[in-house]
Parts: C-alpha cells; structure tokens; sequence
C-alpha cells in the first residue's frame, strides 16, 4: 500500500512538473513528495528523477515507470470515485433468501415497491427450505421465523405475525367447529421447527395435536384448509380474503396468545451494506402495512 502512496505521489510530480506543485495538488507538505519519492527510488534502487533547483526530468527507469502506471492510476482513481458517489445511489444486487413456503406476494410487493424508489437495483430472490450459506451463496438477508445455530449471524425482527387456526365452511359444516386442541382433528401439521416456534410463541406453551396430514408448505396447508381436508394453523394474512368472504372461519380464538416473529438475518454487522440496510428497514415497513391491511379485510 505504501508503494502505491508512494507511486502516486511520483506520478503527480511528474504531471505537475516539480514537487512544489504536485505538494499544492495533494495537499501535503513538500517534505513529504520529497519523502515519498526518496523511499521509491529506495525500494526499487534506481534514480527516478534527476533534479535540479529549477527543474526535473525524467531518468529511463522514470520514464518506463510513468508510462506504465499512470494509466491504471487514473482507472483506480475513477473506480475509487466511482465506488464513493455509489454511497448516495443504491446500486448492484441484493440476494435474498426466505423459506420456500414465504407469500409470495408480500415479497414481490416488497421488492416491486423498493425498485421503483431505487431503480438501479437489482434482486436475486432464493426461495429455499434449505439453509444456505451466507458466504459461499453470496446471501445478504435470510428471512425466516427460526435463527440459525451457527453463530456469528446479525439477527433481527422485522414484524410479529398473527396466526389462527382456520377451518373451511363445508369442514365446519360437516364435522363442527373445533371446540379445543383435542377437537381439533383432522389437523394438518406444519414442519417441525415450526411447530415449536408456534407452539412456545403463538400457543403459549401449549402443544399442537399430532397431525394426520404434515406439510413443510403454508401455502399448501392453505390449500388443504380451502379444500376441507382438515384444521390448520396459518397467518391470518393467507385466508383474510377468505374470511371476509364466508368460505373460511377462525375459530378457538381465545388460544392464540402470542404472535410469531419473522426474522431478518445477515451476514456479519460489518456486512450489512447501506443498500441492504435500507431495503430491510423498507420490507419491514411493508410487511406491517400489509398486516394491518390484513385486520381490516378480516373485521
């Protein structure tokens, strides 16, 4: 690193034509183009510059070195600008990766709603069961509802989601509303990380019924419910059009005690770039307005 320092200084004197003017130019003291061209001469043991009290010239060894560096000063110098006015404009790519079973439509609008405020963005959406790697897939957020165990990770909630438990009309019809967890059969039973977390946050403590369907699928135990295939547990914000409607009810109301938080996890703190930063605070923001549009579809 220093000998770029120092191959930079030599290149602005060679452009300003003496040390006093390329010391005007960088800003520093003339002792120090002094020192800086003295120690390259040293590192590379050969005269760079003949001086004089009026005057430089170039050496051969001067010359070569000139020729040769300038132009790839003058691209870092444009690339280190370049990545300097990039703070004030989000650019580039943001990896995300949510569970395979994440809406959808929360996450298209999301996305669809930063783009138009920061078109020079661009997304790479990973819908995946599997944990993948924040360094080798290259992910810059995680959603979830469970953190990783691998430590090391910055972790933070972004909403608190509601969930119920639903049955559709032709199933309450047929069977009767559920009256209590032991009623609640034929249940179709999410994965199992899940089912704890439902179960210590949303159930407080309490324990689902084994089900007689499991899926690893919210969207799929949706279309089980809509079906009449049996009981599930879900967000509200999956079937409030459907309870608006007449088609689905929520019911044993008084156990949900809790709501289940969705988390955002990175990388490292040091990893967190602005544009991600933003975006994060951006799809919280939307995944509350989305809630909230969801109670009031319900009510």
């Amino acid at each position: 690193m220093k000998n770029l320092i120092h191959i930079n200084t030599f290149a602005e004197v060679v452009r300003a034509g003496s040390f006093a003017a390329a010391a005007r130019a960088m800003g520093v003291p003339r002792s120090t183009v002094s020192l800086h061209i003295a120690k390259l001469e040293q590192s590379l043991g050969t005269r760079l510059l003949k001086r004089s009290t009026r005057a430089i010239s170039l050496t051969e060894a001067g010359r070569k070195l000139f020729d040769e560096s300038a132009p790839s000063l003058s691209s870092l110098q444009r690339a280190l600008n370049d990545i300097e006015q990039s703070h004030d404009i989000f650019e580039g790519t943001i990896r995300v990766t949510a569970p395979s079973d994440f809406p959808t439509d929360l996450l298209a609008g999301a996305v669809h709603e930063f783009q138009k405020n920061h078109p020079h963005i661009e997304f790479d959406l990973l819908l995946s069961n599997s944990k993948l790697d924040f360094v080798e897939d290259r992910v810059d957020i995680a959603i979830g509802f469970s953190a990783r165990t691998d430590g090391g990770r910055v972790c933070r909630t972004v909403a608190h989601t509601k969930w119920g438990f639903f049955v559709s009309e032709d199933f309450a019809t047929e069977h009767g509303e559920p009256r209590d967890l032991e009623s609640l059969r034929p249940f179709i039973a999410p994965n199992t990380s899940l089912q704890k977390a439902l179960e210590q946050c949303v159930l407080g403590g309490r324990s689902l019924p084994e089900g007689q369907i499991m899926a690893n699928n919210q969207l799929l135990i949706r279309d089980l419910v809509l079906r009449g295939a049996g009981a599930g547990l879900l967000p509200i914000s999956l079937l409030s059009r459907e309870v608006a409607s007449g088609a689905v009810r929520q019911c044993l109301h008084t156990l949900v005690v809790g709501e289940l938080p969705l988390l955002l996890e990175f990388p490292s703190r040091q990893d967190i770039l602005p544009k991600t930063r933003e975006f994060a605070a951006h799809f919280g923001a939307y995944l509350r307005a989305a809630e909230t549009n969801s109670a009031e579809d319900s009510s």
